[in-house]
């Protein structure tokens, strides 16, 4: 099928429908697109939105990549809806605001490369890949986690979100540790807002030792290594954002395709030491301004838990004071006003990067690493 071409310009008239409304066909097109995409695999049909989870879920390297194989060939077939989706964008002169200063993003990038690089290198080896042969299929694989699953059924993390005051569900159908994750993070919010910020602080708790231990009851053995990799697939995704940013700063520049999709793949791909597929460079960069305002979102909610655990401590999760207070911070009118109120100028990178590397083993360890337990056994990495 055809990409569905962006409407011509015409004068202004009270007729004209909403840029508004154009997008949300445009966005409308592109669900319908991704819907309906179907990749056969040795005779099974998959949905196109449900090869990630499928990928994920795939042990044998071989088989893992057949699939991602599949996935990016329906990206191919999707991406000029995306392409027109990007012109129409720029018809009405969409763009994202900055997160951080580029200063400050850079430092956050130079402070958090030693400690991101060891944890992803020791990752890689429980399932006995080394960093420069990784692919995005690979590192979506290491996410799931399978090992912690157990800690994570329906019952226990909807009464340890409860425990937090989180009463979500998850609508996105996800499993293990990132079920508990959605529910935590909650339904319905709007990036670039204090709301945002707040869903993030919640939705970080699923890698917070004292949630771990006083909510969900994980064994205390496991509790290290579960909160060295729920702090390592943060950085990580931190990581990607602010490659997307720069990605989109270069997008801007840029008219001639094939330029994309090598600046994409460079620049994420660098940024988060794996190989990306240049046919993703439009469909992981969702829309203008996203990564930017989830840089906000993580980097003002590592700033709000740094405030609660210095007032209330580690489990202010469980304290109705500490809730009030990030009530309050949610419905704030601007993030300016939680800036102002926790005694900031500006986003600060700073508290997001104590609290990972805290958590982190091998930054404690001289990176080291943890005991990771896999089907061979149990081995340093």
């Amino acid at each position: 099928m055809s990409p569905r071409a962006p409407a011509p310009s015409r004068p202004r008239t009270r007729a004209r429908r909403p840029a508004r409304s154009a997008a949300a066909d445009l966005d409308a097109t592109i669900a319908a697109a991704e819907r309906d995409a179907v990749i056969v695999w040795r005779g099974e049909r998959i949905s196109f939105g449900a090869l990630p989870a499928r990928i994920a879920r795939t042990d044998g390297r071989a088989e893992r990549h057949g699939l991602y194989a599949g996935w990016i060939e329906a990206l191919e077939a999707i991406n000029p809806r995306y392409r027109a989706r990007l012109v129409g964008w720029r018809e009405q002169g969409a763009g994202g605001d900055a997160a951080a200063e580029p200063l400050d993003l850079e430092r956050f990038v130079l402070h958090s490369e030693t400690v991101y690089y060891a944890a992803l290198r020791r990752y890689l080896a429980v399932i006995d890949i080394e960093q420069g042969d990784a692919t995005l299929a690979d590192l979506w694989h290491v996410e799931r986690g399978a090992g912690w699953s157990h800690w994570f059924g329906t019952r226990e993390t909807g009464r340890a979100a409860g425990d937090a005051g989180r009463h979500g569900t998850d609508e996105r159908g996800l499993e293990g540790w990132r079920s508990a994750e959605a529910r935590l993070f909650g339904p319905g919010v709007r990036h670039g807002t204090p709301a945002a910020a707040v869903a993030e602080l919640y939705a970080s708790l699923v890698g917070d030792p004292a949630w771990l231990d006083g909510a969900l009851r994980m064994a205390s053995d496991e509790i290290a290594a579960f909160a060295d990799f729920a702090a390592f697939i943060r950085l990580w995704r931190i990581r990607h954002a602010i490659g997307l940013m720069q990605f989109e700063l270069r997008l801007a520049g840029s008219d001639e395709d094939a330029l994309r999709r090598a600046y994409y793949a460079g620049i994420v791909g660098n940024m988060i030491g794996i190989s990306v597929p240049e046919a993703a460079y439009l469909y992981d960069l969702g829309h203008p301004g996203s990564a930017g305002h989830a840089l906000d979102s993580a980097m003002l909610a590592g700033a709000i838990a740094e405030r609660l655990e210095n007032r209330y401590g580690a489990g202010w999760w469980a304290d109705a004071q500490a809730r009030q207070l990030v009530d309050e911070l949610g419905s704030a009118a601007s993030v300016e006003d939680v800036l102002a109120r926790l005694g900031y100028d500006a986003i600060d990178w700073r508290p997001l990067m104590r609290q990972i590397r805290t958590r982190l083993i091998g930054e404690m360890s001289g990176y080291g690493g943890p005991n990771i337990t896999t089907r061979a056994g149990t081995r340093k990495v």
